[in-house]
């Protein structure tokens, strides 16, 4: 949960942080942009109509003819007039391409270009090689590129500090309030056991009353919750977790369905299953078991009597999929996802009853999000579905 909550306030700051940063740089680099191919393409236009004048003067042909600088005019994709003497080919496929681009101006190969329209469909292409023009532009945008990675590593590093220091307080109150409840777990459960010794021996001398089940039964349950207590801070406990080895889940998941066989048979409940055969998994056998018999026990006890719970398991790509279905009272959509939630119960007064108390599916989330997996529900006519996503 600390990682998940560090690591949304990193992607916030980063892709804030990116967001605006990278913003000014384009900005700034859009601006130089266009400045210098304004500035290239002004003085372009003054020298040719210069140099058009002069010739004009001197009563020559308005056709120029100047050193790196080309005027075309084109109609369509067809050459009307060329002021290159020898013809270049490459100088028109330019002048062709630069026409129908969108922009004015720009960079076409190692010229600099302006497109005017003249009339109807003819329009006017410029084209001057500015070697020294160009280099400045490629060298903007390298700069531009070398500056945005550069802020980049360096947002992600102030990023992931600010994070970390955000989630610091977070996660000692986090840390503190698992302590608290460890210890108050395992402190209660001297005074309880010296409670069920006591109430054991005065049945033996009183003899069965009601007064004395109630007092058992309490008792009972004050031992199941603490009990659950304790294995929901185990399991969020990294240091406390044992060693992985492979096991075969086909196999662990029949034994489990057969330990539930009697309950859906007490509660006329068809109990079957779907096991793909020869799977495995690297873990531990009593997280499996603490899934499984957390969902297929919810999904027998909230199952209508004569219908039917089925356990699926099957591996897809790089996935273990375990699926529990059950035909049941719908579970709101809006409650789908507070179920899983510490506490959390949609019935309060039958879940009491049943000495349920919103901790078994917290329990299983904690234990599936400890393999990096995923559990949801959803439903799908007639069925309500839990399904559990472990990556291999």
């Amino acid at each position: 949960m600390i990682k998940k909550l560090e690591q949304r306030i990193f992607f916030v700051i980063i892709i804030s942080l990116a967001t605006v940063l990278l913003g000014i740089i384009i900005l700034f680099a859009i601006l130089n942009y266009e400045n210098t191919i304004n500035t290239a393409t002004f003085m372009m236009d003054r020298f040719i109509n210069g140099e058009m004048k002069r010739k004009e003067n001197d009563k020559i042909i308005p056709n120029i003819n100047i050193d790196g600088v080309y005027y075309i005019e084109i109609e369509g994709s067809n050459i009307i007039q060329n002021s290159d003497t020898e013809k270049d080919k490459a100088i028109e496929e330019y002048a062709i391409k630069a026409s129908k681009k969108d922009k004015e101006t720009g960079i076409i190969g190692k010229y600099i270009y302006k497109v005017k329209k003249i009339r109807g469909n003819v329009k006017s292409i410029m084209l001057m090689e500015n070697e020294e023009t160009i280099w400045q532009v490629r060298k903007i945008l390298i700069s531009s590129s070398i500056i945005s990675i550069l802020s980049l590593i360096m947002l992600y590093i102030i990023a992931k500090k600010v994070s970390r220091f955000i989630v610091k307080p977070v996660e000692e109150t986090f840390e503190k309030q698992k302590q608290f409840i460890s210890d108050a777990s395992h402190e209660l459960k001297t005074p309880l056991a010296v409670i069920e010794a006591n109430v054991d021996v005065l049945s033996n001398e009183v003899g069965d009353n009601k007064w004395m089940v109630y007092i058992q039964n309490e008792i009972e349950s004050m031992n199941k919750l603490i009990n659950e207590l304790l294995l929901l801070t185990k399991i969020e406990n990294i240091d406390n977790m044992k060693e992985y080895h492979q096991f075969d889940i086909s196999k662990e998941i029949e034994i489990i369905c057969s330990m539930f066989e009697s309950m859906a048979y007490e509660k006329n409940v068809k109990l079957s299953s779907n096991i793909q055969k020869g799977i495995n998994m690297n873990g531990n056998k009593e997280d499996l078991e603490h899934i499984l018999s957390t969902l297929i026990d919810n999904a027998i006890k909230h199952t209508e009597p004569e219908k039917e719970v089925i356990v699926e398991l099957a591996k897809e790509k790089s996935e273990i999929i375990m699926q529990i279905k059950n035909i049941g009272q719908l579970i709101p959509e809006e409650e789908r996802e507070k179920i899983f939630e510490r506490f959390y119960r949609i019935d309060k007064s039958r879940n009491r009853k049943e000495k349920r108390y919103g901790l078994g599916l917290a329990i299983a989330k904690s234990t599936v999000q400890k393999y990096n997996g995923n559990i949801e529900v959803h439903y799908k006519e007639p069925f309500t579905i839990f399904k559990v996503r472990i990556p291999t």
